[in-house]
């Protein structure tokens, strides 16, 4: 599940397709509706600071949603020592955690914090 997951993110990520996008995310939702995060499927080592850090940044502002690409720039400008593939699939626990949403339409998926339920 593991190496499936990796692959999906990794095609997801690179194809310019909408149709192939819609699809592999539709995968991932329903993966981790039948294996939930946290039932042994390791998380890439993604650092739970700089994911707390990226929530904030993304819930702040008027133009919410961001790049994986202008994510990495403001961490870093914050002091996080991190990359484009360890941002994109943190992003990606987050959106499988329902934190954040994610738009998939254009070439790149844009991120945007996901409101807080009252």
């Amino acid at each position: 599940m593991t190496d499936f997951r990796a692959e999906a993110i990794e095609a997801y990520e690179t194809t310019r397709s909408s149709d192939t996008r819609g699809i592999i995310a539709a995968l991932l939702h329903l993966a981790e509706t039948i294996a939930p995060a946290g039932t042994g499927i390791p998380r890439g080592g993604s650092s739970p600071s700089w994911q707390a850090a990226a929530l904030s940044y993304l819930q702040g502002g008027q133009h919410r949603a961001k790049t994986v690409d202008r994510l990495v720039r403001w961490l870093t400008e914050q002091g996080f020592d991190v990359d484009d593939d360890a941002v994109g699939l943190g992003m990606w626990e987050l959106v499988e955690a329902g934190r954040v949403k994610a738009n998939t339409t254009g070439a790149q998926p844009l991120f945007s914090a996901v409101p807080d339920r009252q």
